[in-house]
């Protein structure tokens, strides 16, 4: 029976393997292998009893896992030599590895460029120790040729070190510059005289920066002022530095009074800001040119006019004035204010080309020319001495707006800067030297954080004047008086124009006798006295005939005339004709010298006639440029045709006054209309042209020829009348 039973057991068994293996089998049913082997089952979630005692299980074998460790910090696991992994004794504790700081510098520098680190090196310096904004602004306005490139650096450095390394970036200073030499270039030939050549290597160098977080530019000047009022010693008392206590009802009225005035006034300057006032002074004999860039930056919308203040010597000086926008050629509209003796400055207000919206800039350039500005000294020297001059202007550019930067430098003609003043107490506005000196150029500044500066508050407490004594290699030349007188003539064709002028040499006057042995000396070796004029080169207009030059002795042979052609018609002259006058002594200092000048040219390069109108329309120049020399006084005369009606006139800026009188001449009958004008301190910027317009019947043009007809026959008829009457007391009888 257990055998049976055994026997049946057995069966069943096989028959269950045997269908499990015809069922799950591959090769007989594989739709069922792939389902169990890749279809996802349905675990079930095991019990919390189990998944405990799972853990207890698995930390008992040692097999716990990453996630259940407890928790501590971690330990680095020591590595020696190639990185491989040094087993750590039971016991020895191996440190973890810190964690890096934060940096607190930015190292950066531009690539190796054509440059002579000596050249690069005096650019680092000036940026060395400033913060980052400021050397850009310096880069910014300096005139060297690598300092747009230092400039781009900068720029790129500290958004390096704001962006990845997270510095603040108003504390951002230059710490460090340093030049690097970068390698040689090829070598290269320099042709030289007599077939000789040499070698020239052009050197590389490369500018290296490092950014540091430092103090701030107010920072600084708090720190200097307290560390100056530290140095203040008083014996039994304690210096406060607090506002003045208990001040007098009569000044503190007053002040008060003044001081709502003055914003009262100034509350319609807030429209702009200065971001950067640069002014460049370029030293001369009689003129100084000087220009004034400003940056300036809109604060409040729709701005549309800019005003610019000038300190009442300046403006005494100034004779020419002209305000562009940075790079382009037109002049703006400028409106004088009214003068105002209670101020020392006056205000004029630009009109900008477009309404500038918030936040937006401008760069203006006013350009000013300066007359009787600089003065001998020493006011007496000798034939064989230099001649030495000063020149003396104010400290700061006045402005109704707050300034950020201001700077001014001066450039004599030559390196040879005997002196220059130094301004003192501006603690407030910089921390380095308040004046330097490289080559011929002097550099007030830069001066920072400058509040508004067109009042008298403070013109009084911070304005001060500064002189630049330098030696000046030209003669210092004036005209004294120039008159001229331009002669127009149909019947002829032609253009007269004659200049009466007296030229005066404003340098220091002679000491002692005049030496002509010492003159020809000098004229031999050619080495002139700087303060003697021998000859006077000056342009005139192409195409000119009839050349005349004469003194009051009378005409002057030692002259050169280079007559270039008349220009094309419908064509600016692009060539001049070239005239080398020759006095007959060498003017010294004090000297005066009075020659005339005259020419005719043909009236149809002057000349043109509108049909429409029916006038003619002719250009008359107003002076002959000399260079470098100032007009003090002159009188210009434009004499029109006999009968001319209809005079209309245009001149290019205004005169100091202007009449119409008639003037007569030879073979007039009624006079011709003579315009007049007059004006003060012309420079070379004022050679411009008046224009004039009038109308000439043909009555007045035949009156002359009529008149002289007349005259002719009315001489005949005399003639002839003469001829017949007898005058003989007693008639001879046949």
């Amino acid at each position: 029976m257990h055998q049976r039973r055994c026997k049946v057991v057995c069966a069943m068994h096989i028959h269950g393997a045997v269908n499990n293996f015809l069922y799950s089998a591959s090769f007989l049913n594989p739709l069922n292998w792939v389902k169990e082997k890749l279809v996802p089952s349905i675990r079930e979630k095991p019990s919390q009893e189990e998944v405990e005692a799972s853990k207890k299980q698995a930390a008992k074998e040692g097999n716990r896992s990453v996630f259940e460790a407890t928790p501590g910090p971690l330990v680095r696991q020591a590595r020696g030599k190639w990185g491989l992994a040094i087993p750590v004794k039971k016991g020895v504790h191996v440190p973890n590895k810190p964690h890096k700081p934060r940096p607190t510098a930015h190292k950066y520098s531009t690539a190796n460029f054509k440059i002579s680190h000596r050249k690069l090196n005096m650019l680092g310096r000036q940026i060395a120790g400033k913060p980052v904004d400021y050397a850009i602004l310096q880069m910014q306005f300096s005139e060297k040729r690598a300092s747009s490139r230092i400039m781009n650096m900068l720029a790129t450095a500290k958004d390096h070190a704001v962006r990845y390394k997270r510095l603040s970036e108003p504390k951002l200073v230059v710490a460090e510059s340093w030049v690097s030499k970068g390698p040689r270039g090829p070598k290269r030939l320099e042709p030289r005289g007599r077939g000789h050549f040499g070698i020239r290597t052009h050197p590389n160098s490369k500018l290296t920066v490092v950014l540091k977080e430092g103090k701030t530019v107010e920072e600084q000047k708090k720190e200097e002022r307290a560390r100056k009022i530290r140095k203040i010693v008083s014996a039994a008392a304690t210096r406060e530095d607090v506002p003045i206590r208990n001040p007098s009802p009569t000044s503190l009225g007053a002040a008060v009074h003044s001081e709502q005035l003055w914003k009262l006034a100034e509350s319609k300057f807030q429209s702009f800001e200065n971001t950067a006032i640069v002014r460049t002074v370029e030293l001369g004999g009689s003129v100084v040119h000087v220009t004034t860039t400003y940056a300036i930056k809109a604060t409040q919308p729709g701005a549309k006019v800019y005003t610019i203040a000038l300190g009442l010597e300046e403006k005494q000086k100034t004779s020419w004035l002209e305000v562009k926008v940075k790079g382009q050629q037109t002049p703006l509209d400028v409106v004088h204010y009214p003068l105002d003796t209670s101020r020392n400055f006056q205000l004029l207000d630009v009109a900008l080309p477009d309404v500038l919206s918030l936040n937006s800039t401008l760069n203006l350039v006013l350009e000013t020319l300066q007359t009787h500005a600089t003065f001998p000294w020493p006011k007496q020297a000798s034939q064989k001495e230099d001649q030495a001059l000063k020149y003396q202007t104010d400290l700061f550019v006045l402005s109704p707006y707050h300034t950020g930067v201001q700077r001014t430098k001066v450039k004599a003609p030559t390196p040879r800067v005997i002196s220059y003043t130094t301004p003192e107490n501006l603690q407030d506005f910089t921390l380095d030297a308040p004046a330097s000196k490289q080559g011929a150029t002097v550099t007030y500044g830069p001066y920072s954080d400058i509040p508004t500066s067109s009042n008298n508050k403070f013109i009084k407490e911070h304005q001060q004047p500064i002189t630049v004594h330098y030696f000046h290699e030209q003669p210092v030349l004036e005209i004294s008086k120039l008159t001229r007188t331009a002669e127009i003539s149909h019947w002829g064709a032609n253009l007269n124009i004659q200049d009466n002028l007296v030229l005066h040499n404003a340098g220091p006057t002679l000491k002692g006798h005049f030496s002509r042995l010492e003159h020809q000396s000098q004229s031999y070796f050619k080495r002139p006295a700087p303060h003697a004029l021998p000859a006077l080169t000056l342009h005139l207009p192409p195409g000119i005939r009839n050349t005349y030059y004469y003194d009051l002795i009378g005409n002057v042979s030692t002259s050169r005339l280079r007559i270039a052609p008349a220009a094309p018609k419908n064509q600016r002259a692009s060539r001049y004709s070239v005239l080398e006058l020759r006095p007959r002594y060498p003017i010294l200092g004090g000297w005066n010298y009075t020659f005339t000048l005259g020419w005719d040219a043909p009236l149809s390069d002057s000349a043109v006639y509108d049909r429409s109108t029916g006038k003619y329309i002719v250009e008359v120049p107003i002076m002959t440029p000399i260079p470098g020399a100032v007009v003090n006084s002159a009188e210009v005369s434009i004499v029109l045709p006999e009968g001319a009606t209809g005079v209309e006139f245009a001149p290019p800026f205004p005169a100091v006054a202007n009449r119409i009188s008639t003037h007569t001449t030879y073979l007039d009958s009624m006079g011709r209309p003579m315009l007049t004008f007059e004006y003060e301190n012309l420079t070379i910027m004022h050679a411009q042209s008046i224009f004039v317009s009038y109308k000439v019947p043909l009555a007045a043009h035949l009156r002359k020829p009529f008149v002289v007809g007349v005259a002719f026959f009315s001489v005949f008829a005399l003639a002839i009348v003469g001829r017949r009457i007898n005058l003989t007391i007693h008639q001879k009888t046949l």
